[in-house]
C-alpha cells in the first residue's frame, strides 16, 4: 500500500512537469523564429557634449515654432547615441523614436564572440510613439521629422545628459520629445508635450510601445505584455490579445512588454493614472498608454534585464514583472538566496549546488519521517499480507489488526506519502526560480557547460542528433541524473509485486526524456539532490537493518 503511494507522489511530480509543457505548447502554438535586428542608421563623428541636468527632473525647454507646413521630408533623419557602462542607445529624429537599445552585460548567445543583446526588435512601428487625440480623430507622431540640436553622440560616463526633440505635425500641432539619461542605470525619463495650433488641450495623449510577439532563441522564451494597474498585475500573451483584451484604467505602476529575461517598460509618473489599451495585430502587440485632457505626459522608461535587484532598485513595483505564477512567494526566496550563493562562490553552477544542499538540509526532518515510515511499512508488509490471507473472509476484524500493527509499530500509513506532496511546492517553486533567473542566462558551470538557462549538450563531432531535441552528441548531465535516480531506487527497499518493482525502475528513463529539454541548471539542481538522497538512504538502510518482532 505504501508503495502504492509513494508510486502515486512520482507520478503527480512526472504528471505536473508534462503538463506544464503541454500547456505552454497550447499556449503559444507558433514557434516562429525572432526576426532581424533593426540596425540603426551609423552616427556621424562626435561633438561637444550637451548641457546636462539632473535625472528624473527634466527642465523642458520651450516648444519649437517649426514652419507647419514644411514638408516632413525635407529635414534628413538624425540619430543620436546614448553611450553608458551599461547600454548602447539610438534615438531617431524620424518619429523621436528608440530605433536600438543594446545591453552590454548580456549577449545574444552564449558565444564568445556575440555581441550584446539588443532589446528592440525589428518593427514598422517602433517604441516610444506619440498619439494625439483631438475629439474624435487621432494622430501618430511616426512621421513627424522631429530636429533636435544634439550631438551624434552623447557619452553618459561624464554625467546625466539630456536630448530634446522638436516637431510639428501636420495639423500644426506642436509636438516634443525630452529624453533625460543618468548613468549607472537601466531608467531614463521621457517628457513628451502636445500643443494643437488653437492652443486647447488634446482631448488625448498617448504613449506606445509596439514588438513583435514571435518566440527568441532560447528554452520557450516568448514575449507578452506586462503590467499592473490598479494594483493588479496583468499578462497578455499573443493567444490573449488575438481575442481581444479590454482596456484597464486606473494608476498604472507600469506597463510595457516583457519575455523571460529583458523587460521595457513605462512607469508613469505624471499624470499616473490613466488607461490601458491592449491590441494586436499582424505578429505585433502593442501597449497604449492614454491620459486625457493633458498637454503632457512624463514618465520613466525601464530597458534592461529582468534581474530581481536591478528591478526592485528602479520600482519595486517591478518585480511583479518577474512572471513567475502562483509560485512566486517560493520562487522569489530561492532567487535571492541563489544570487546570495553566488556572492560567496562566483560560479552558477557551484551556486545551484549550494542551494540544493540548502534546500535539502531544510526539508530534512520531514524527508526522514518520510522514508522512515516508507520503510517501516515496507518492513511490515509480509505481516499486513498474513492478516490479509488470514482475514480475507473478515474485512472489519482485518481493519482492527492492521491498526493495531501499525500502532505496535508506530506507523503511520500516510506518514510516505504526505511528506512528498508538501515538498511538491518547493520542487515547482525551485523549478520557477531556476527557469527565470536571468542570472543563469548564458551563465556557465565548467566545461561544455556554458549556458545554464539551455538544455546541456556535450556536442560530438558525426553524432546523430536525439530525436526532439537539438543535441548532437551526448546530454552528460541527464545521463547522471538518471544513473543516479537508478541507484537511489535501487537502494530503496524493493517492493514485493515485481510489476512495481518494474514501475520504479522506469520512472527515471521518463524523467530523462522529460530532463533532455529542460536548462541544464534544472537538471544540475536533480542530479545534486539524488546524489544527497543516495547519501541519505544509505544511512537510513543501516538504521533498518535491525530486525522486526514477528506479529503473534
Amino acid at each position: 500500500m505504501e508503495s502504492n503511494r509513494l508510486i502515486v507522489a512520482i507520478v503527480i511530480m512526472v504528471a505536473v512537469l508534462y503538463a506544464y509543457q503541454r500547456f505552454l505548447q497550447w499556449r503559444y502554438p507558433n514557434l516562429y523564429g525572432p526576426h532581424a535586428h533593426h540596425t540603426p542608421a551609423a552616427p556621424g563623428p562626435g561633438q561637444p557634449s550637451p548641457a546636462t541636468s539632473p535625472f528624473g527632473k527634466p527642465t523642458a525647454p520651450p516648444l519649437a515654432t517649426t514652419n507647419p507646413s514644411a514638408p516632413p521630408s525635407a529635414t534628413p533623419e538624425r540619430t543620436v547615441r546614448i553611450d553608458t557602462d551599461l547600454f548602447e542607445a539610438v534615438l531617431s529624429s524620424r518619429g523621436a523614436r528608440l530605433v536600438s537599445f543594446q545591453l552590454k552585460k548580456y549577449r545574444e548567445t552564449a558565444a564568445p564572440n556575440s555581441p550584446p543583446y539588443q532589446v528592440i526588435r525589428y518593427s514598422d512601428r517602433l517604441p516610444l510613439g506619440l498619439v494625439v487625440t483631438q475629439d474624435t480623430a487621432s494622430f501618430s507622431d511616426a512621421d513627424v521629422a522631429y530636429t533636435t540640436d544634439a550631438p551624434p553622440t552623447i557619452d553618459l560616463r561624464s554625467g546625466a545628459a539630456q536630448v530634446t526633440f522638436n516637431g510639428v505635425a501636420p495639423d500644426g500641432t506642436r509636438l516634443q520629445k525630452v529624453f533625460s539619461f543618468a548613468p549607472a542605470t537601466y531608467l531614463f525619463d521621457l517628457e513628451a508635450r502636445a500643443l494643437p495650433p488653437r492652443g486647447a488641450p488634446p482631448t488625448a495623449l498617448a504613449l506606445t510601445i509596439v514588438q513583435p510577439l514571435t518566440a527568441l532563441p532560447g528554452y520557450r522564451d516568448y514575449p507578452e505584455i506586462q503590467a499592473e494597474v490598479a494594483n493588479k498585475v496583468v499578462t497578455a500573451q499573443e493567444s490573449a490579445l488575438k481575442k481581444g483584451v479590454a482596456p484597464l484604467s486606473g494608476p498604472i505602476s507600469f506597463a510595457g512588454f516583457g519575455d523571460r529575461y529583458f523587460l521595457m517598460a513605462l512607469l508613469p509618473q505624471q499624470p499616473a493614472a490613466g488607461t490601458l489599451a491592449m491590441t494586436y495585430a499582424d505578429g505585433e502587440g502593442e501597449t497604449q498608454l492614454s491620459f486625457p485632457a493633458t498637454t503632457q505626459i512624463r514618465t520613466r522608461v525601464f530597458v534592461g534585464p529582468k534581474a530581481l535587484q536591478v528591478l526592485e532598485a528602479a520600482d519595486p513595483q517591478l518585480r511583479n514583472a518577474l512572471d513567475l505564477g502562483w509560485w512566486g512567494i517560493i520562487a522569489l526566496p530561492f532567487i535571492r538566496l541563489l544570487k546570495l550563493f553566488y556572492r560567496v562562490v562566483p560560479n552558477y553552477g557551484v551556486a545551484i549546488i549550494l542551494l540544493t544542499v540548502l534546500v535539502r538540509l531544510l526539508t530534512l526532518p520531514m524527508s526522514i519521517r518520510g522514508q522512515r515510515s516508507m520503510m517501516r511499512m515496507q518492513r511490515l508488509q509480509p505481516q499486513i499480507e498474513r492478516l490479509r490471507e488470514k482475514l480475507k473472509d473478515d474485512s472489519e476484524k482485518l481493519n482492527r489488526e492492521m491498526v493495531e500493527l501499525y500502532k505496535r509499530n508506530h506507523v503511520n500509513p500516510l506518514g510516505g506519502c504526505l511528506p512528498m506532496i508538501v515538498q511538491l511546492p518547493v520542487f515547482i517553486g525551485l523549478y520557477q526560480a531556476l527557469l527565470n533567473a536571468v542570472d543563469l542566462r548564458h551563465a556557465p558551470f565548467f566545461g561544455w557547460i556554458n549556458d545554464l538557462s539551455a538544455p546541456e549538450c556535450l556536442h560530438i563531432a558525426g553524432f546523430p542528433t536525439i530525436p526532439w531535441t537539438t543535441c548532437a552528441g551526448l546530454p552528460v548531465l541527464v545521463g547522471l541524473m538518471t544513473l543516479s535516480t537508478f541507484v537511489q531506487q535501487w537502494l530503496m527497499p524493493r517492493q514485493p509485486d515485481p510489476s512495481q518493482q518494474r514501475m520504479m525502475m522506469f520512472m527515471p528513463l521518463v524523467f530523462s526524456v522529460i530532463f533532455l529539454q529542460l536548462p541544464a541548471g534544472l537538471t544540475l539542481y536533480y542530479l545534486a539532490s539524488n546524489l544527497l538522497g543516495i547519501a541519505q538512504q544509505i544511512v537510513l538502510n543501516q538504521e533498518f537493518k535491525q530486525p522486526v518482532p514477528e506479529a503473534k
